[in-house]
């Protein structure tokens, strides 16, 4: 698939078989993510957590039901997430912290849409896990690091299929 066809056909997918990924195609998927441009080149600034297990996830969704007070899943059934987090500053300069997190996580949806693998941004589960201080310390993500964006993957029976993209769906201004 062309990277322009798996731009177009991108899509948030919601409905999960259960069925893990093969490690090569994660591996694949990973692979993108250190491709990613990373502002400075600080990469040593970000980690990945992929997350296969099943109460892990369980425990994940359970506390983000909680804090928004739903109770369907909000990691979809997925049977794989991964968690990126970033060192911030607390200041402006957080735009890049900031980028380089959605630019690792579009970098692995794209890619996850070329091999056929279901994914999904994820944001409200990194936002009530960032509101249980004790859960990040359990999962022993770095102290020095926020969780700021995930990513849910697996196999699905959804299809990518070629959407039409209206070409006034961003207000674009020329400067000449």
């Amino acid at each position: 698939m062309k990277t322009i066809d798996a731009i177009i056909n991108r899509k948030s997918v919601r409905t999960y078989t259960g069925e893990m990924i093969s490690d090569n195609d994660l591996n694949q998927i990973l692979t993108t993510a250190y491709a990613s441009p990373v502002s400075m080149g600080k990469y040593d600034s970000l980690s990945l957590t992929v997350i296969t297990s099943q109460d892990w996830l369980h425990r994940l969704d359970q506390n983000a039901q909680q804090i928004f007070n739903v109770s369907q899943s909000m990691l979809y059934g997925a049977p794989l997430f991964i968690i990126v987090s970033t060192k911030l500053q607390e200041t402006p300069a957080d735009n890049a912290a900031y980028s380089n997190a959605a630019t690792i996580i579009e970098n692995m949806n794209i890619e996850a849409v070329a091999l056929g693998i279901g994914a999904c941004h994820i944001w409200g589960v990194i936002t009530a896990l960032n509101q249980n201080k004790a859960l990040i310390k359990e999962m022993k993500l770095p102290e020095s690091q926020t969780p700021v964006a995930g990513l849910v993957l697996g196999q699905t029976d959804e299809k990518y299929e070629q959407r039409h993209i209206p070409m006034d769906r961003i207000k674009t201004q020329t400067l000449d």
